[in-house]
């Protein structure tokens, strides 16, 4: 009698165990066919119920993202985006307002400017953003600008027509020599070829759609007074991105694009507080740098 005893409070030890898992498993099912067809009202409180039992918190974003699957994994990666993300540039006329915007995140309006004209976007480098004096290497702060354009035109290759690049030096009249002369041609036009070459190792865009020139000391954009802010802002590089096909010489109209829309107070001025103004400002200027 007491063996028969001991055998079946075992197979009745066995049966609450196996009762109880199917009960599990039966409970997990109708939790899934619940979650099927949940409304995003009704996921709210259960995450945040679950999140209140964890000892954890939820918002109000990521409780509206149980309704799909598919829409809380975008909403995530929407989430996850860095400043460097093609996907912020998906037409030609974002590419002005993107790099604008990196511009001014990383205090750079001093040293580069932009312009956005009729389908072409014009951007401006002082030649110390890229390169030290008198050298064509590009530094490795440079590099990591020229990435960041680099990864906003990716996304929109077929959108670009023509990328030129334009190098250029600074005149400075006491080194102001045939020799030196010659030296800036090239060291402008090895500049601007160097950008070329990196853009293309990105393999973005068709290499035949990019030139490079280097214009030396001849394409000023600032008065050549010998300070060394006009000489800052002379020696530069430039980046022509134009939507469409090429046009013969697009420099000369890209400045009187840009000079038409900036502010015309300095036209105002006085030739008589003109002259005074410059007089000042070559009585308070030491020697200025030689290096381009």
């Amino acid at each position: 009698m007491r063996k028969k005893k001991e055998q079946s409070s075992a197979c009745a030890d066995w049966m609450n165990t196996y009762s109880d898992m199917v009960t599990l498993l039966l409970t997990f099912f109708v939790l899934l066919f619940s979650m099927s067809s949940i409304s995003a009202q009704k996921w709210k409180k259960l995450a945040n119920a679950i999140n209140e039992r964890s000892g954890t918190t939820t918002t109000a974003a990521a409780a509206q993202k149980g309704n799909k699957k598919s829409n809380a994994s975008a909403a995530a990666a929407a989430s996850s985006k860095t400043s460097s993300n093609v996907n912020e540039v998906n037409s030609f006329d974002g590419l002005y307002p993107y790099f604008k915007n990196y511009v001014v995140k990383n205090h750079l309006q001093n040293e580069i400017s932009l312009y956005k004209g009729n389908g072409y976007t014009f951007f401006s480098f002082q030649s110390n953003v890229f390169f030290n004096g008198d050298s064509a290497e590009i530094k490795p702060d440079g590099k990591k600008i020229l990435d960041f354009m680099c990864d906003a035109i990716s996304g929109i290759p077929d959108q670009i027509g023509e990328i030129r690049f334009y190098g250029h030096t600074a005149k400075v009249s006491a080194t102001d020599t045939t020799e030196r002369q010659a030296f800036d041609r090239e060291l402008s036009d090895d500049r601007a070829k160097n950008v070329l070459i990196y853009v293309q190792s990105k393999k973005i865009i068709n290499g035949k759609k990019m030139s490079s020139t280097g214009y030396g000391e001849y394409w000023p954009v600032a008065k050549e007074d010998g300070t060394e802010a006009s000489l800052a802002k002379n020696r530069r590089v430039e980046i022509y991105i134009a939507k469409a096909g090429k046009i013969s010489d697009p420099l000369q109209q890209i400045y009187s694009d840009i000079s038409r829309s900036s502010s015309s107070a300095t036209s105002s001025v006085a030739a008589s507080g003109s002259s005074a103004a410059s007089s000042e400002a070559s009585s308070k200027t030491g020697t200025p740098s030689s290096k381009k």
